[in-house]
């Protein structure tokens, strides 16, 4: 069987956690990585360490690494620049995998799916949660009918390593489209797929509270003097050693070579470091997520769903990998619920990354259509997320428009 050829576009920490497994023997038989664009010759150079291939190209220029005899384009990019790139890949004729989100704004995910239609060629929406055993197990749950209709849905996402959003390009709203889109459309694209419906209206409450300039301090941790006391101190060189040495990544050449010590505080910065979201939908579902990178607590680190329906409860912990379901008992005293354990997959993200890979290079190899990872449901997570960004800015509910399909 001829190998796939696969095409990078951005090269970051994204790319390196999608490589690994492509290189690995699920996969290296049936794909191969043959050409890498980012305009940072430091990214480049790191392209060409991590894939280690005579038959690797590495480009400076779009056009020129479009042109170069691929199956598959992955565009692993920050979301400022998905847009731009995946229809650049779909005008060019090529199949896009695009990691999540699917880009800042609904505007910019409809001029996505414009170019997908045209071109009639496949986009792949990057949401490795929709791989994740832990929410397939939910999804098929709900689908069975085992708690009934569903009518609430309440998602909790706190991650504790969140404060060092504000040391990158996501600090930005402007590069990333902000919290809710960044972080919250992979929660969002679960509730969304869990409630089985579309949503119509947003309503939130968010805020840049806990990271605000401290005078005080520095713009850089290594110039502070409270490198003592501030429990968000980075030693740089410390940082980047423990990295390699626990990932095998240069996360200073990840970052492009620029500090990785820049100060949470007084970094510059407009995204929110947390947020509450009401989400209404086209069947009557409700549903709230909550997130906040204020909290750097790794035992409860992670993501919690509980979902209500009119013939019961599932409650699931992602990072135990456990669901309980709990059957409506009216009027009678409360029974033990159903425990399922999920076992661990092989692979990054509880071995979603590989299962979603999986997918796609099948649906290649067979020309199976596209069924799982829709631009549909990347239009809707971040509508969803854009219309939480604006109903916290102008205090309003937000109506959400659906995609032209």
């Amino acid at each position: 069987m001829k190998k796939l050829r696969i095409g990078i576009i951005g090269m970051g920490n994204r790319a390196y956690s999608l490589i690994l497994p492509l290189l690995s023997e699920q996969f290296r038989d049936r794909a191969e990585i043959t050409a890498v664009y980012d305009p940072n010759e430091v990214k480049r150079e790191f392209a060409r360490e991590t894939v280690k291939s005579d038959s690797l190209k590495l480009f400076a220029d779009r056009d020129a690494f479009l042109s170069s005899g691929l199956d598959l384009v992955m565009v692993t990019t920050p979301q400022f620049a998905h847009a731009e790139n995946a229809i650049a890949a779909l005008d060019a004729g090529l199949d896009v995998f695009l990691e999540k989100p699917m880009a800042r704004t609904a505007a910019e995910c409809q001029a996505i799916i414009d170019a997908e239609k045209r071109s009639g060629k496949r986009v792949f929406m990057g949401f490795n949660l929709r791989h994740h055993p832990v929410c397939c197990k939910i999804a098929d749950m709900v689908k069975e009918g085992r708690i009934g209709r569903v009518q609430q849905i309440v998602c909790t996402d706190y991650y504790s390593g969140g404060f060092s959003y504000f040391r990158r390009w996501h600090r930005l709203t402007a590069n990333s489209g902000g919290l809710a889109v960044e972080k919250g459309c992979h929660s969002i694209d679960q509730i969304n797929r869990f409630a089985r419906s579309v949503p119509v209206r947003v309503s939130a409450f968010g805020g840049l509270d806990r990271f605000l300039p401290d005078p005080e301090g520095a713009d850089y941790c290594y110039k502070c003097g409270k490198k003592g006391t501030c429990p968000y101190f980075m030693d740089m060189d410390k940082a980047a050693e423990t990295t390699k040495r626990e990932t095998g990544i240069d996360a200073v050449v990840v970052n492009g070579g620029r500090r990785l010590d820049l100060c949470v505080f007084n970094s510059d910065k407009d995204t929110f470091d947390n947020h509450l979201i009401s989400i209404e939908y086209a069947n009557g579902c409700r549903a709230a997520l909550a997130e906040c990178f204020t909290s750097s607590v790794k035992a409860t680190s992670g993501r919690q769903f509980v979902l209500n329906g009119w013939e019961g409860q599932i409650w699931a912990e992602m990072t135990n990998r456990k669901i309980r379901f709990y059957p409506n008992a009216p009027s009678q005293t409360a029974g033990a619920p159903e425990e399922i354990d999920i076992p661990k997959a092989p692979g990054n993200h509880g071995g979603a990354d590989n299962l979603m890979l999986e997918y796609v290079i099948s649906c290649l190899e067979t020309g199976r259509p596209n069924t799982e990872m829709l631009t549909r449901d990347g239009y809707y997570a971040v509508a969803v997320a854009e219309a939480a960004e604006k109903a916290v800015l102008e205090k309003r509910i937000v109506e959400i428009e659906p995609p032209r399909l």
